[in-house]
């Protein structure tokens, strides 16, 4: 088998793996194209693959890729606003009434992006440990410590969350003269 037969076989494996990663960390809109800058970067460094645990080789190209997609989309942003004065309002979430769900989201966009990208390899990707470490080039161990914290620092938040819109809901309540 050649190695163009190769890629297509890693391709046709792979793709929605790869497809649902990447759109589950841009818009829906800029998947596909972002999936296919993953696949035309995993071509051009095809000869790099490991030849086991394909899949964790392709989640770090994905990663990185994704990770200078936004950081593109960042600067075009950045330039818009330069040239802008933007206000942005703040609009309360009608899913407020699922307090959990809710304190989940507020607590999962405080986590870091490191922290995101370590519980989304093993909750989301489905993940071993090892293979999750191998897809941010790093050791089983250190892998291992991020996810621990990653996990502590993700309780604690949810905690805190739960805890401050218990506090909010009791202090509108207070204005909207239900509770003195």
């Amino acid at each position: 088998m050649g190695e163009e037969d190769e890629f297509r076989a890693v391709y046709g494996e792979h793709h929605t793996a790869v497809y649902r990663y990447v759109r589950r960390r841009v818009a829906p809109e800029e998947a596909a194209d972002v999936t296919a800058e993953v696949f035309t970067t995993v071509w051009r460094r095809f000869g790099d693959r490991p030849r086991s645990a394909v899949l964790p080789w392709l989640y770090g190209v994905a990663r990185r890729t994704v990770a200078n997609h936004l950081r593109a989309r960042e600067s075009a942003l950045a330039a818009v606003r330069a040239g802008w004065s933007v206000t942005v309002a703040v609009a309360r979430d009608v899913g407020e009434q699922v307090a959990a769900r809710d304190a989940v989201q507020r607590a999962w966009s405080g986590l870091s992006p490191a922290d995101r990208e370590v519980l989304s390899l093993i909750g989301w990707e489905g993940l071993t440990v090892r293979d999750a470490a191998r897809a941010l080039g790093c050791s089983t161990a250190v892998f291992s410590m991020r996810l621990l914290r990653a996990r502590k620092r993700l309780r604690t938040a949810v905690d805190a969350s739960e805890d401050g819109s218990t506090q909010t809901k009791a202090a509108d309540t207070r204005k909207m003269g239900v509770v003195q």
